[in-house]
């Protein structure tokens, strides 16, 4: 991916070793994280290492996908993490992630960054779909991939989890 990546408010970019302190607030966050296949970080140690295999896995990547950090334009403020990459980490299919601060949350952040990760997996790599997996429960982040022109396809097993899957074509 070209990074950044900006919207009108909103910068997607590399991770740097820097972001474990404000990435602990997401992956400290039991409040965050029952929605994900993985449980909170226990200390900053922990989400430090999770953030170093995180930037491993986005380097093993094809051009274009991985996991990034997510910022307010302007100030620099760490919001969260978002992605494009292979769905289980091997595809085909290619999911696109946002998990945010819960401070960060209800003020449109994780609908403008997966509308634009969408729209770039589309117009520049080309994908012919993007799914979007979801614990059947987590309403706000249904919301998000409706309003990212997916529609609920029905349930699926991923990541050890029952979860219901979104999709869209490049021909949507």
């Amino acid at each position: 991916m070209l990074l950044p990546l900006e919207t009108g408010r909103l910068v997607i970019r590399q991770y740097r070793d820097a972001d474990a302190v404000p990435l602990h607030d997401v992956f400290g966050s039991a409040e965050v994280m029952k929605w994900t296949p993985s449980p909170p970080s226990k200390d900053l140690a922990e989400t430090a290492q999770r953030l170093a295999r995180t930037m491993a896995f986005t380097a093993r990547q094809p051009p274009g996908l991985g996991l990034w950090a997510l910022e307010l334009r302007g100030t620099g403020e760490f919001l969260g993490q978002v992605g494009l990459f292979p769905v289980e980490g091997t595809g085909p299919e290619v999911e696109v992630a946002y998990e945010l601060a819960p401070r960060a949350w209800g003020r449109g952040y994780a609908t403008e960054a997966a509308r634009a990760l969408v729209d770039y997996g589309f117009d520049e790599i080309g994908l012919p779909r993007i799914v979007a997996l979801i614990v059947p429960d987590n309403v706000r982040s249904r919301r998000v991939a409706l309003k990212c022109a997916m529609t609920l396809e029905g349930p699926g097993r991923f990541y050890g989890l029952d979860l219901v899957v979104y999709a869209t074509s490049r021909l949507r």
